[in-house]
C-alpha cells in the first residue's frame, strides 16, 4: 500500500542532506483527533516507546500525534454525551476547557511547522475543510453561547476565565460571520487522495467544522497559524464516521505525505 500511494501522489522519499540533519534543523508536524477512528488512525505517531514519528519517511519532519482515549471499550457511540466513555479521558477530552489548556500546551511543547486537526464526521468520508468560525447571531453578546454544550464539567460552554486567553480571543474575534481560511493545500490534496480510489474525498469551502468541539478545535489549529509566523500550514480534516481505522491510517499518510512534500523541511528551515 505504501508503494501504490507513493506512486499516486508522486512522492519521492530521498535523504535529507546535512543541513537538515537533527543537530541543525528539525521541524515538526503536530496532528490531533478526538473521536474515533480520528484518534485510532494517529497512534503510530503518538510519543510513547512506539513512537514512529521521527524523521518521518525522510522527509525531514518530526510529526506528533496527541488524541484521547474512550473507556472502557473505545467506542463513544454506546455512551451519552457528556460520560467518560464520550468524552474520553486523557488529553484533548471532548471538553471545551480540557481541549483548550491541552491544545497550547501541545503547541507550546512542539511549535509545530505543520498542524493538521482532525475528528469524526458524518457521512463524508475524508472532508477538507475550507473554513472555521463565523458562529453566533447578531445580538448575542457572548461568544461563549455561539457553541453547543459539551455536558460535562463545570463549565459545559467556552466561557471567559474558563479557557486559554488566546482560546478566547479566537472565539471572540472570529464570529458572527468573521471567519479564517484553511492554509492546508486542499486542492492538491483533493486531487491526489481522490486518485486512491479509497474513499470519498471532499471539499467544503463554505461551511466549517461545526460549532462543537471539532469547530472549536480547527478554529484553534487556523488561528495558531495566524498568531504564529513559523506555521506554514494548518487545517481541519473531518473523518467519516463509517471510515475503518485501516482506511483512516491509510488516508492519513497519504496526506502527510502531501503536506510535507508541499511544505518541504527546507522551508521550515528557512524559518
Amino acid at each position: 500500500m505504501l508503494l501504490i500511494i507513493k506512486l499516486l501522489i508522486g512522492v519521492a522519499v530521498v535523504t535529507l542532506s546535512a543541513p537538515l540533519n537533527a543537530q541543525s534543523c528539525r521541524p515538526t508536524a503536530l496532528l490531533t483527533g478526538y473521536w474515533p477512528p480520528s484518534n485510532e488512525m494517529l497512534r503510530s505517531w503518538h510519543e510513547s516507546a512506539d513512537w514512529q514519528g521521527a524523521n518521518w519517511r525522510n522527509h525531514g519532519y518530526n510529526v506528533y500525534a496527541h488524541f484521547p482515549e474512550f473507556p472502557p471499550d473505545g467506542d463513544p457511540t454506546n455512551d451519552q454525551i457528556g460520560d467518560p466513555g464520550s468524552v474520553g479521558i486523557g488529553e484533548l477530552s471532548v471538553d471545551y476547557q480540557i481541549t483548550s489548556r491541552d491544545f497550547w500546551s501541545l503547541v507550546e511543547k512542539y511549535h509545530p511547522e505543520v498542524l493538521i486537526t482532525t475528528s469524526r464526521g458524518g457521512d463524508i468520508d475524508w472532508e477538507l475543510e475550507g473554513i472555521e468560525g463565523g458562529h453566533g447571531k447578531h445580538g448575542q453578546p457572548n461568544p461563549a453561547k455561539d457553541w453547543i454544550r459539551d455536558r460535562n464539567g463545570k463549565f459545559e460552554l467556552p466561557e471567559k476565565g474558563s479557557i486559554n486567553e488566546r482560546s478566547w480571543k479566537a472565539i471572540s474575534t472570529y464570529r458572527l460571520g468573521a471567519s479564517l481560511k484553511t492554509t492546508l493545500p486542499i486542492n492538491l490534496l483533493a486531487s491526489k487522495l481522490g486518485k486512491l480510489d479509497l474513499l470519498d474525498v471532499q471539499i467544503d469551502r463554505t461551511g466549517t467544522s461545526g460549532n462543537y468541539l471539532s469547530g472549536f478545535m480547527g478554529l484553534h489549529g487556523l488561528y495558531y497559524n495566524r498568531i504564529e509566523p513559523h506555521n506554514l500550514t494548518a487545517g481541519h480534516i473531518h473523518v467519516g464516521r463509517n471510515v475503518s481505522v485501516d482506511e483512516a491510517t491509510t488516508m492519513m499518510e497519504a496526506t502527510l505525505e502531501i503536506v510535507l512534500s508541499r511544505f518541504p523541511a527546507s522551508m521550515a528551515c528557512q524559518r
